[in-house]
């Protein structure tokens, strides 16, 4: 929760939603969608979380690697029809 909270007070953020898998064989329980209005706020926001982590003595990689968390993380857009 605190990374959702520095992200969305980030100049270019958007909207993020977090889905949890209900149905499926799908390979991930949690999807996390973060929306920005260009890819150059994208690389500020992740400074910011960055720091805010390093701040608070945070490491996510080791949290991942000790609770046997995988991440799927890209940045995507949307399909012209």
């Amino acid at each position: 929760m605190m990374t959702h909270k520095v992200l969305e007070a980030q100049d270019g953020f958007i909207d993020h939603r977090v889905l949890e898998q209900v149905a499926g064989p799908g390979e991930f329980n949690f999807v996390t969608i973060a929306e920005w209005e260009n890819t150059e706020v994208v690389e500020r926001a992740r400074a910011a979380v960055a720091a805010t982590h390093k701040a608070a003595n945070f490491d996510p990689q080791e949290m991942f690697l000790r609770l046997g968390i995988r991440a799927d993380i890209a940045s995507y857009k949307p399909v012209a029809a």
